[in-house]
């Protein structure tokens, strides 16, 4: 059965072994993100905090919801997609690719059907800061409570609506800022769309819904695609979705949180700095779009989920990694092009791809395709490796590198790519342009060398088959 909502998920965390809940008094003032912090690094469980200072108990917080765990790093991704905690890397990303190509479309229920529905909140009432909303970390710009959640715009011409993920900082109890890059498809829809034309857009934010939902919006699929159908596909049921009260927008009927508001044509105010997925504070505090609340829905005592980004691995870039996976394997696949795997590393930086080279030049091809993609235009690093190569694991992908690529003839620079203001490489002149550079690296051996290339040295290409089979068969007799 799919998780119901959040509440469902964080039981399973429990029943599982996968939740510590911390009862002591912890301060939202950087106290409570660097517990985060250490004990994602320590990969201890999920974290629900129960008594956060100056706050009621009426709002609890949960953190590192899908962050590292033991043994296996990937093992809460595993819980919030309902498989095995043991699922290795590869098999996560083709289940995800499986249940993305079966969406199922949302269904509309009625407001008093909607427990996000509990609480609503108007004009003078509405202000963020009665919830225990986290300053993480001493660098961070203010408190963020966008970190977690799902942020729905709809395109006035063509009626898609997208879900995405952008951070928010708190400005005041009433308006909130939006880290808003222009190649994004919810920015996209403001800058093109709304500014353009000098019209308020319309924008609603679901805070605490169920995995497949925050999954979906962080899935980086094309354009025109709704996520809120792969988020069905995801749990296998479809999303039950709510009318919100004061745009015209619908959001997951058992959110704990929604922020119903509009994005005012240029209007800007200082947001950040914020640690990011790439490890860095990258970007320093900068002007952007401000989102003002005009309605604010919630459950009775909402759970406030968040997530520190950082130095690899945390929250976010596991959903990245694996699900920007599947979705550039999607986008890959629909294209024809012939590769084994495809793999974006936790770091956000680089896109690994194991293909055979088939035809000289292929390397060149298959780059520019994934620069292409939605998925890789802000990939300024991609690797292409040997079909041998496992490109989930890097000891091996470290290995082609190192042995594969000629320094002069397997390296390609592309000048004056996009670029994202968040990349720590960047000059300051770049980043205010959003512009910088791309490589890829050619791990593969060339084309024309064909019967020339190297042989492996390693258990399944230096021995026959019936060989390696006979070992594998005696591998007991011989004392192992």
């Amino acid at each position: 059965m799919p998780y119901a909502d959040l509440r469902a998920y964080i039981r399973r965390l429990d029943e599982e072994g996968h939740l510590k809940k911390i009862e002591a008094e912890v301060d939202w003032n950087l106290e409570l993100g660097a517990i985060m912090r250490r004990a994602n690094d320590l990969r201890e469980p999920a974290l629900l905090f129960e008594k956060i200072k100056g706050y009621s108990s009426d709002c609890r917080i949960l953190a590192n919801l899908v962050g590292a765990a033991k043994p296996n790093v990937f093992g809460r991704v595993c819980l919030s997609l309902q498989l095995p905690t043991g699922t290795p890397a590869p098999e996560i990303i083709e289940e995800i690719v499986r249940r993305f190509e079966a969406p199922v479309k949302p269904v509309l229920v009625n407001t008093s059907q909607a427990p996000c529905k509990e609480n609503i909140l108007k004009g003078e009432e509405i202000n963020v800061l009665k919830w225990p909303v986290p300053h993480f970390r001493g660098y961070d710009g203010g408190r963020f409570i966008g970190t977690w959640h799902t942020d729905i715009t709809r395109d006035p011409e063509t009626g898609w609506v997208n879900w995405g993920m952008y951070r928010h900082m708190v400005h005041d109890g009433r308006s909130i800022g939006w880290l808003a890059n222009p190649g994004q498809h919810g920015p996209g829809h403001y800058y093109r769309k709304y500014e353009a034309r000098g019209k308020p857009m319309p924008m609603a934010i679901a805070i605490g819904t169920d995995p497949a939902c925050a999954s979906a919006s962080m899935s980086l699929v094309a354009s025109g695609i709704n996520e809120v159908d792969l988020a069905g596909g995801l749990r296998g049921s479809p999303v039950e979705l709510v009318k919100c009260e004061t745009v015209d927008l619908e959001v997951p009927a058992t959110a704990e949180i929604v922020l119903e508001g509009e994005v005012l044509p240029g209007e800007r105010r200082p947001e950040g700095p914020f640690g990011e997925y790439a490890g860095y504070f990258a970007s320093d505090k900068g002007v952007q779009p401000v989102f003002r609340i005009n309605c604010v829905t919630h459950r009775n005592q909402p759970i406030l989920p968040v997530s520190t980004p950082g130095k690899p691995f945390d929250d976010t870039t596991f959903v990245y990694s694996l699900y920007g996976s599947a979705a550039l394997t999607m986008e890959l696949r629909k294209m024809g092009f012939p590769f084994k795997s495809v793999y974006l590393t936790p770091s956000m930086m680089a896109v690994i791809i194991s293909a055979r080279e088939t035809y000289p030049g292929y390397v060149h091809t298959l780059s520019s395709a994934i620069w292409g993609s939605k998925v890789g235009v802000y990939r300024p690093v991609v690797i292409v490796v040997g079909e041998d190569v496992d490109v989930t694991n890097m000891d091996e992908v470290m290995w082609a590198l190192t042995t594969r690529v000629h320094p002069v003839r397997d390296i390609h620079i592309k000048k004056r790519a996009p670029s994202h203001a968040l990349f720590p490489f960047l000059s300051p002149e770049e980043r205010a342009a959003h512009t910088g550079a791309a490589v890829c690296y050619d791990a593969t051996f060339p084309f024309e060398w064909k019967e020339n290339t190297p042989r492996i040295a390693d258990f399944d290409h230096a021995w026959p088959e019936e060989i390696r089979k006979l070992v594998v068969s005696r591998w007991k007799e011989y004392g192992f």
